[in-house]
């Protein structure tokens, strides 16, 4: 279940994975996390912060650096989200 969704506008947090700590200690305990990013930023905080890293190449990224940042599962497009997220 989704509970939070937090987004960061005004630079406050600029390392992802501070950012992403802050969302985790602001958020009840979860069972999994999952990250879905487009960037080697977003999945190196993700790793960081013991979530599950999921890339989207229809992003800022190639599937190369995706993959080299540990991502588990790659979306090509939003459509393909779903499946990546459920394997």
């Amino acid at each position: 279940m989704l509970s939070h969704i937090y987004v960061e506008l005004d630079s406050t947090r600029s390392n992802k994975a501070k950012l992403l700590a802050f969302a985790i200690a602001n958020n009840p305990p979860a069972r999994q996390r999952t990250i879905i990013g487009d960037r080697k930023h977003d999945l190196i905080g993700a790793v960081t912060n013991d979530m599950r890293p999921i890339g989207v190449s229809c992003g800022y990224s190639s599937i190369e650096e995706l993959t080299a940042a540990s991502a588990i599962g790659i979306a090509n497009t939003p459509r393909g989200l779903p499946e990546v997220i459920l394997n």
